[in-house]
């Protein structure tokens, strides 16, 4: 979000707009409400608890709200969407994550447009104009394609919540190994079976995720999350040095 906080501040905004600036990262928020209140706006910034505790309790529907967030997860996503969907507050949300899935869960809350970090301090400006006065951001055709794509994003998790769903505990643990890096010799001897045995398995919860190779399996489980906890690895670490040898995977 760089560009946005080092953006060159000129220009105007309607005096009196009064925005509340909230982020996780509070430094965000203040040098973002520094560069607006040098355009004449009442912006004030905001920390993620602050925000929300004002959002949820004292904005009302003439009141707007700038949300900076990065959204890196589906966590973050759910909890942005909470959040405006319980504010009567006016909302306008410039994140890093790519226009997508994302983008419609807010917008599916009632956020009143989406902007990407790297927007300039002129395009922000405009687009609070925009929601001050109620009016939309984005124009319908692409607000309406956002949301269509976060909707179908849900029916796809579902489906593949049912998937896993069907896993034996011994799937489960073996995919869940798998997405945390270990190899198929690894799996075997941590559990005491032989790699025959594994890869039966693997063959197995492959064909109930109707997966084509493992690397879809995993990306399947690491969509979700849920099969990683209570296991050894850790969802989201980094495959530097621990790559499966692929020619192995394709073939279980």
């Amino acid at each position: 979000m760089r560009k946005l906080w080092a953006a060159h501040v000129s220009g105007a905004i309607v005096p009196g707009t009064a925005v509340l600036v909230v982020s996780p990262l509070l430094l965000n928020a203040q040098a973002v409400s520094a560069a607006l209140r040098g355009r004449g706006v009442a912006a004030e910034p905001a920390d993620w608890v602050e925000g929300v505790r004002r959002a949820r309790q004292t904005l009302t529907d003439r009141d707007t709200v700038l949300m900076l967030h990065d959204l890196n997860d589906l966590g973050e996503v759910m909890a942005a969407q909470d959040l405006i969907s319980h504010s009567q507050a006016r909302f306008l949300v410039l994140t890093s994550r790519d226009e997508g899935p994302a983008w419609g869960a807010l917008l599916a809350g009632g956020a009143a447009g989406m902007m990407p970090a790297g927007s300039s301090l002129d395009e922000v400006e405009a687009a609070l104009v925009r929601t001050g006065e109620g009016l939309p951001v984005l124009v319908e055709t692409r607000r309406s394609r956002l949301v269509r794509e976060w909707f179908r994003w849900q029916d796809e998790n579902d489906d593949l919540r049912r998937r896993l769903g069907t896993l034996s505990p011994r799937e489960r643990d073996i995919l869940a190994r798998l997405s945390a890096g270990s190899s198929v010799k690894d799996i075997a001897a941590a559990l005491g079976i032989a790699e025959t045995t594994v890869r039966g398995h693997i063959k197995s919860l492959r064909r109930k995720l109707d997966a084509g190779s493992v690397l879809t399996a995993v990306a399947a489980a690491h969509r979700l999350g849920s099969l990683l906890l209570g296991v050894a690895g850790r969802p989201g670490a980094s495959t530097e040095g621990r790559q499966h040898d692929e020619s192995e995977l394709v073939r279980h």
